[in-house]
């Protein structure tokens, strides 16, 4: 695959030369896509750059893999006129069977061709068992391969290490290591060191390993990877900040590095480093394989979580602007279109617009945004959709609306829903600190309507009105305390004025308000009554 016309023409005589028969050349990712749709082949030639806002190389070989279009013993080779460092170390990371910088002679591609045929052919044995997900038989064939005498035992060995990490059982990927500890020091094997000490928890074996392989090669992103993961491990935050933002900066064009980018920065509170490897997950992946509508929401909700955690108003502001501009440009990207068929964007902007609100202090609007919201996905989805419970449960418990939460939470947990690790990051953070707040609503609000039941309505009232200190605008609460004082104002000869201001109060932060069909119900049912006293 390239899109360069010469090129083309004289790679197709090279392969033609070493004996290749069905040679077809397309030029986009695109369509060298749907053709291994129809049809397998042995050897893949792709270009890294095929043209502006298209599927690059990078991300050809990614889909091609996951979605198994191509054959276990194919072999993929990945071109490039750009040596800068990150692109090739980007490259380099997407595990291709070569890689090449443009220019290079006939013979040195002949030579690559040639040397990963052979290997690939030797362990195809190994990649058919990985193909077909049989991780006993691949370590089977892998162990098998590396009792021989040949050139390819250290890459059978690494194919080892990975399969024990895959089946979770690091002390085995240890012991093939072991001959390595204190041997040769090969960059492979340090590297496989280091991440197996991570799996075995020990973080300072990890530091070791990676401190001494930057010693030897200080641009190596993968041994700041395991620096930033021992440090994290150890609540070293700002030495894990620190390092990660090392490896991106040597190699910026890794998602799973943008992911532990993003682990870590939540772990330290560094919502500005969230903020970016979140719009990185997302440019990096909404023309991949790995495209998700929740990588879009989660690079929106982790700009309003650096406005929300921001001490100057200035720049929280700043932050919530950007937030409501990438919404509005959500609106007008192709390929969030492609991907969100069933994804309302007017819906999901309520919903943020409900955050923004809630991180002004304007809970009333809040409320106002987050219930008209929840009223259009009644109306509009048979199931809640996934892609907005987490930003509606995050607004729910900001507004002390903690039974709608935990309503949509179970709601979620009962459908088995997988969460991205965005999304699960930011319900765990809510429900930790909304806990101590939920607990004394629930507790009051509780005790207020047994009281309530057995007709003890001044103590009621008391009950109700502490669980809204806790919740303030809370419907469900509002309702009991409106309830509770119809009560008393009916029991006395003479409405008492401090009881009929309190019903004014209680009324404002329902009147107008988009309400779920039950609560209108029960609105309705006491309007009556109220009216009576506050006109």
């Amino acid at each position: 695959m390239e899109d360069q016309r010469p090129f083309l023409l004289l790679l197709r005589g090279l392969l033609n030369t070493m004996g290749a028969t069905n040679i077809v050349t397309k030029p986009s990712a695109e369509q060298a896509i749907a053709l291994c749709r129809k049809q397998k082949y042995d050897i893949i030639v792709a270009d890294l750059h095929l043209g502006a806002d298209k599927k690059n190389g990078f991300e050809l070989i990614e889909e091609l893999r996951v979605r198994k279009l191509i054959k276990p013993s194919t072999v993929f080779l990945l071109i490039s006129a750009d040596s800068a460092r990150p692109v090739v170390l980007g490259s380099i990371e997407r595990r291709p069977d070569d890689y090449l910088i443009k220019p290079f002679s006939q013979a040195q591609l002949k030579t690559r061709i040639t040397r990963s045929w052979q290997k690939r052919q030797f362990l195809q044995p190994v990649y058919s068992a990985i193909f077909e997900e049989d991780w006993n038989k691949a370590i089977d064939n892998a162990e098998h391969l590396a009792s021989m005498t040949s050139p390819y035992q250290r890459s059978c060995e690494q194919l080892l290490v990975e399969l024990y990490w895959e089946i979770k059982e690091p002390e085995k990927a240890l012991d093939v290591l072991t001959p390595y500890i204190n041997g040769k020091p090969l960059l492979w094997a340090q590297v496989a060191l280091g991440k197996t000490y991570l799996r075995l928890k020990d973080p300072d074996k990890a530091i070791d390993t990676a401190e001494a392989i930057l010693q030897s090669n200080r641009f190596s992103p993968e041994a700041h990877d395991i620096l930033a993961e021992a440090h994290d491990l150890q609540n070293n935050h700002e030495e894990a900040v620190a390092s990660i933002k090392s490896a991106l900066k040597i190699s910026p064009f890794s998602l799973p590095r943008h992911f532990a980018a993003c682990q870590i920065a939540w772990n330290s509170n560094d919502y500005v480093l969230a903020a970016e490897s979140s719009k990185s997950i997302w440019d990096l992946s909404k023309r991949t394989v790995h495209q998700d509508i929740a990588h879009w929401c989660g690079y929106i909700r982790s700009i309003l979580d650096v406005a929300e955690h921001s001490e100057e108003k200035r720049t929280k502001n700043r932050y919530q602007q950007e937030a409501l501009l990438a919404l509005q440009r959500g609106k007008f990207d192709e390929a969030l279109m492609r991907m969100a068929e069933d994804f309302d964007i007017d819906i999901y902007e309520q919903v943020m617009t409900a955050r923004v609100n809630a991180i002004d202090g304007k809970m009333l609007d809040a409320r106002k945004h987050l219930a008209a919201s929840q009223i259009a996905i009644e109306n509009k989805y048979d199931e809640y959709p996934v892609g907005f419970a987490p930003d509606s449960v995050k607004v729910m418990f900001d507004l002390g609306e903690f039974d709608d939460a935990q309503s949509l939470l179970t709601s979620l947990n009962r459908r088995s829903i997988v969460l991205d690790a965005n999304s699960q990051e930011l319900l765990r953070r809510e429900e930790r600190s909304a806990s101590d707040k939920q607990s004394n609503y629930q507790q009051f609000n509780r005790k207020g309507i047994n009281l309530y039941q057995q007709g003890q309505y001044e103590k009621a009232k008391e009950a109700f009105a502490a669980a809204q200190t806790f919740a303030p605008v809370n419907t469900g609460v509002a309702l009991n305390l409106l309830q509770c004082l119809i009560k008393i104002l009916d029991k006395n000869e003479k409405a008492e004025p401090t009881l009929v201001k309190e019903c004014r109060r209680v009324y404002k932060l329902l009147e107008d308000m988009p309400l779920n069909h039950q609560h209108q119900q029960k609105l309705d049912a006491l309007k009556g009554d109220l009216l009576t006293y506050i006109g």
